[in-house]
């Protein structure tokens, strides 16, 4: 070859010239390796992972790197390694995560979203190993120690569900208890203050229909003619999807939620034109703890104006099963224990009577 510089004539493969010195090729760029692979994520245990499409099945790799991840995931998406021996077929995490892709088709886009946060998040030192090895009393007190006892039991739920479905054997745990606040909500002479204090406010028909045991889901799903001839047609849902916006599912969060409720307050049926409602459950919420503030009654959510009709109820002599078919409650617990609390109260009240009595001149 010959140098470009000074013109004298060098061996083929040099970089330098012997004569002039100068750089006469240079260094060739390694070529980048054109296997596309997802980036990984980091794990709690602090490892790189990722999940490849390799003939049409996942595989998972695993690495103690990032750089070690991508020479290793290359390589498998390449066919030089047939499969990842590094990530089991039975972890923990694979079998919640093809769980959830198995049966997103079936399930409400909300609940996919609330399954992928807890496989995120629900037992994080636990997710990354194989079940064969995982001490699930140990896990599930672990757990305990670092989540509320409802995410305890969400997380093992899951886990459960998980295992069913990938035909392993479910293991015998005992889970944490979950100690119920007590929820707040109006009493009878409450609702009365409360119903003079949103007449004419915007938010008005979602707060009464709320007061007729509707959840906020159930009351976004409503139209027009969801209302009519003196009766609420509870049909459907609207949910939350993975991004935050709203969708409609037409079942409900039970069958016994979809219902038909008779209106028992009137002025619903002159409201109904302001159906659909688009609002979201911050602006419902934040005004109606300001009506609250500015007439002096308790501070509560949409969701206890729901228990609230529940309270009423009670006042005035419902059964426990009539609340339940129509407010749309599967299970008893809500009801019973609403109706309890109140039981007891006007218990407190009838001795305080007769304290009264026995302590006068």
């Amino acid at each position: 070859m010959i140098c470009k510089y000074c013109k004298k004539e060098i061996e083929n493969d040099s970089v330098y010239c012997r004569f002039c010195g100068e750089r006469v090729i240079r260094a060739r760029k390694k070529a980048k390796d054109q296997i596309s692979v997802p980036a990984p994520v980091q794990t709690p245990e602090g490892k790189y992972r990722g999940r490849l499409m390799v003939k049409g099945q996942r595989v998972y790799v695993t690495e103690g790197t990032e750089a070690a991840y991508y020479v290793r995931a290359r390589a498998v998406k390449a066919g030089l390694i047939e499969q990842d021996k590094s990530m089991p077929k039975d972890i923990l995490r694979n079998l919640v995560e093809k769980y959830i892709d198995d049966n997103a088709a079936v399930l409400s886009p909300s609940t996919v979203a609330s399954y992928k946060s807890l496989m995120r998040n629900a037992f994080p030192a636990y997710m990354g190993q194989s079940i064969s090895v995982i001490p699930w009393q140990k896990a599930v007190s672990d757990e305990t120690e670092r989540a509320s006892a409802k995410t305890v039991r969400n997380g093992w739920r899951l886990v459960t569900a998980s295992l069913k479905y990938a035909k392993q054997s479910i293991p015998t745990v005992s889970l944490p208890k979950i100690v119920r606040n007590e929820r707040t909500f109006l009493d009878y002479e409450q609702i009365q203050r409360f119903i003079s204090a949103i007449k004419g406010d915007p938010c008005e028909l979602t707060y009464l229909l709320a007061l007729h045991s509707l959840r906020l889901s159930e009351i976004l799903a409503l139209r027009s003619d969801s209302i009519s001839d003196n009766m609420i047609y509870v049909r459907g849902a609207m949910v939350r999807a993975a991004g935050g916006q709203f969708i409609r599912k037409d079942l409900n969060k039970t069958e016994l939620s979809r219902r038909d409720i008779p209106v028992m307050i009137s002025r619903i049926n002159k409201l109904r034109q302001r159906l659909p409602i688009s609002l979201n459950d911050k602006t419902f919420n934040d005004h109606l703890r300001k009506i609250c503030r500015d007439h002096n009654l308790p501070d509560i959510t949409l969701h206890c104006l729901r228990h609230s009709f529940a309270s009423l109820a009670y006042h005035l002599r419902w059964t426990e099963k009539s609340v339940m078919q129509l407010g749309g409650w599967s299970t008893p617990d809500v009801v019973h224990s609403i109706y309890t609390h109140l039981s007891s109260k006007e218990i407190n009240e009838d001795v305080e009577r007769m304290r009264a009595f026995y302590t006068q001149d």
